[in-house]
């Protein structure tokens, strides 16, 4: 740090989905990463490392610095540059590698017609700028945690955008993972980004949805079964409109009777903004929430750097517990609620205990 600026160099360990990925400098937005920096600082770091925070509480609690105020800016700069960039074709939902080396196919969860994504192929120079020599202290102790716990552009919640300060050592990435709010886990190790995403998708249907070949239930109506002895939509859905219906496996529930209560489950681990059962080509059943929730971004995030897998979750879920969701199909509906209780760090150390591939961090 000196000359009022701070610089570093990142490397990038994921390509980056941008909507302007064939512009130049499609790469990491120092307009997507200085508000996630403000808000860290502003919302985060006191729970994180409250010495910190305390050291600079003047600066941070400043409004001259911080303003509240939406639309104020606070008082640096960052400027991001690379050198190099190549431009990858990231495929539709599940599209098949073309081959095992071809790395602008790699098999990803991306739900739209025409995307591209970007992978800086040297070192991303970093630079936040500020008159304020006291702010550029804050600012340099706390550049880290940004890149450890977030991710960048779209899809990041399953690792797209994923970048670290390219000399960090093992040492400080530990003990700022150690001080995440909530404990973070492991996946494991990859060889290299197409490898992870594949895991990550693996691992993430089988957390929430299932697999169907071989058949296998979603952890998470094997973890609500036997915590709380709810039922999940799936029944609830092929129960009351049983045109959906089809294949040979039949919804399993909990214990008998059928009346049993059931919840909509699957919602606390993330909404997309078009909710759908789709059993098949023909009978699709539209999920709608009855209190105006549009959209619910997935408390869990993975972070792929490292050649290891980590996964990082908040506590955004306890807004959707107990809230009311309506299925339609051909004009007719039911409601169904969410559940009234649910523990995602307990909920992880079943997956731990009943898979091989999740560990908690020691």
């Amino acid at each position: 740090m000196s000359n009022f600026k701070v610089e570093f160099t990142l490397k990038q360990h994921t390509p980056i989905i941008h909507f302007q990925s064939e512009q130049s400098g499609a790469t990491l937005r120092a307009t997507e990463l200085k508000p996630k920096l403000d808000k860290f600082i502003t919302q985060r770091l006191k729970f994180i490392n409250e010495e910190l925070y305390q050291k600079y509480k003047s600066i941070i609690e400043d409004e001259d610095i911080f303003p509240k105020d939406a639309k104020g800016s606070s008082r640096y700069k960052i400027s991001v540059e690379h050198r190099t960039l190549n431009t990858l074709s990231t495929p539709k939902a599940y599209v098949n590698p073309k081959s095992e080396n071809d790395k602008t196919a790699y098999q990803a969860p991306y739900f739209a017609d025409v995307s591209k994504s970007a992978m800086a192929t040297s070192d991303i120079k970093v630079s936040i700028q500020s008159f304020n020599s006291e702010l550029l202290k804050l600012l340099d102790s706390v550049k880290d945690y940004i890149f450890i716990y977030e991710n960048f552009g779209t899809r990041q919640s399953k690792g797209f955008g994923s970048f670290l300060r390219s000399d960090i050592d093992v040492k400080t990435i530990n003990s700022i993972l150690k001080q995440h709010e909530n404990a973070p886990f492991s996946l494991g190790k990859y060889s290299d980004y197409q490898d992870a995403f594949k895991k990550v998708d693996s691992f993430y249907k089988r957390l929430k949805m299932g697999i169907n070949s071989p058949y296998e239930k979603s952890l998470l109506f094997r973890y609500m079964c036997s915590k709380y002895h709810i039922g999940w939509e799936k029944k609830f859905i092929k129960k009351n409109f049983p045109e959906v219906i089809h294949g040979d496996h039949k919804p399993i529930v909990c214990e008998e009777p059928d009346s049993r209560e059931f919840r909509y489950i699957r919602a606390l681990l993330g909404l997309a903004e078009h909710n759908e059962f789709r059993p098949g080509e023909k009978q699709q059943v539209k999920i709608k929430s009855t209190n105006g929730i549009e959209r619910f971004k997935s408390p869990i995030t993975f972070k792929i750097f490292n050649n290891i897998i980590y996964v990082l979750f908040n506590d955004s879920y306890k807004n959707l517990l107990d809230e009311e969701f309506k299925f339609s199909l051909n004009g007719e509906s039911h409601t169904l609620k969410t559940p009234i209780e649910f523990d995602l760090y307990d909920f992880l150390k079943f997956v731990e205990k009943n898979e091989n591939t999740l560990k908690e961090v020691e």
